[in-house]
């Protein structure tokens, strides 16, 4: 890299590659509707979709040079970077098998943005930015690899899982137990998996119910019953009893207090009846922390895997109602 170039200097100081962006590479790879995937295809068609095609030949003569070209091509290598980030990843999460020795960017001059000061009429210089320090090598082709099922591979990725779920309005300890509880499946540790699972579980409802208490109060109805409600759900009590309350509290006798509710979110007595069924086998498997405790049935892959992709809907359910709860 030249030091010297301030053009190049701005271009190099714009780039930026940020999880989002990995995130929305590994979701394009993920849907390619192929096995084999050839980096030298699939890359141009990701940058495209996201308005970074290659910059071509940038003119930077005074009189027609335009700042927005410097944000153009440090997108475009910061999309670039990204996508091989992406692909090293889900190489290391046994997704992807690498087919090709070869590497790509095939050669030296990969991350090479051309420019040039000539406009018609006038003569002018032709040269190059160098941005190879930037180069992430990866496999020039990979294949997705036979083990796993294309559907479930979000439970091996946290990344993926947590985005698929879109719980903008979920505290950062939820977020970050369901961090723990897909890194724990990932590593066959089933049993921490869905203990973590059972804290994500505990803190969607917990959420949840603060948010249709405050709700009722906003409503005027029984606001002194639902502060307590609100500091006994903070507490420390059992989980089930929480969660009994939060089901009576949107049922029973409090129907007409989030009737409008149920017509705006959709969500409906039965769901949370139904998602409290889930809530206890997830409760039960968590419970095998303890010493002598033995679940119904062993935490196994199966039944891991059962739970977290039932709990991708009902997750979403419970934060979906927080979220028109808290309007």
């Amino acid at each position: 890299m030249n030091n010297n170039d301030p053009k190049q200097q701005m271009i190099n100081d714009q780039v930026n590659v940020t999880r989002t962006i990995v995130i929305l590479a590994k979701k394009y790879i993920l849907q390619l509707n192929t096995t084999h995937i050839d980096i030298a295809n699939e890359l141009p068609k990701f940058l495209s979709l996201h308005g970074y095609s290659d910059p071509g030949v940038v003119n930077v003569h005074d009189s027609i040079f335009d700042e927005k070209q410097i944000t153009k091509v440090a997108g475009y290598l910061s999309y670039s970077i990204a996508f091989s980030e992406a692909i090293l990843e889900l190489i290391h999460s046994n997704y992807l098998i690498a087919t090709s020795k070869q590497q790509y960017p095939y050669n030296s001059s990969g991350y090479t943005i051309s420019w040039t000061t000539v406009i018609q009429g006038y003569g002018g210089t032709n040269s190059s930015w160098n941005f190879n320090h930037l180069i992430t090598e990866i496999p020039s082709k990979v294949k997705r690899a036979l083990s796993i099922k294309n559907e479930n591979f979000v439970l091996f990725d946290a990344d993926m899982y947590i985005t698929e779920l879109n719980l903008n309005n979920a505290h950062i300890e939820v977020i970050e137990a369901l961090r723990d509880t897909i890194d724990c499946f990932k590593n066959e540790l089933y049993r921490p998996s869905l203990t973590m699972l059972g804290k994500v579980v505990e803190g969607a409802w917990i959420e949840t119910g603060i948010s249709l208490a405050n709700f009722a109060i906003k409503q005027n109805n029984d606001k002194e019953k639902n502060e307590v409600l609100i500091e006994y759900l903070q507490g420390p009590d059992g989980f089930n009893k929480k969660v009994e309350k939060i089901v009576n509290l949107y049922s029973s006798h409090h129907k007409d207090w989030f009737i409008d509710l149920r017509k705006k979110s959709g969500i409906q007595i039965s769901h949370l009846v139904e998602i409290r069924i889930w809530t206890d086998v997830v409760r039960e498997a968590r419970n095998a922390i303890h010493f002598g405790a033995i679940p119904t049935t062993p935490n196994t892959f199966e039944k891991a895997s059962t739970l977290l992709l039932a709990g991708s809907k009902n997750l979403k359910t419970l934060y979906n109602l927080k979220l028109e709860a808290d309007k």
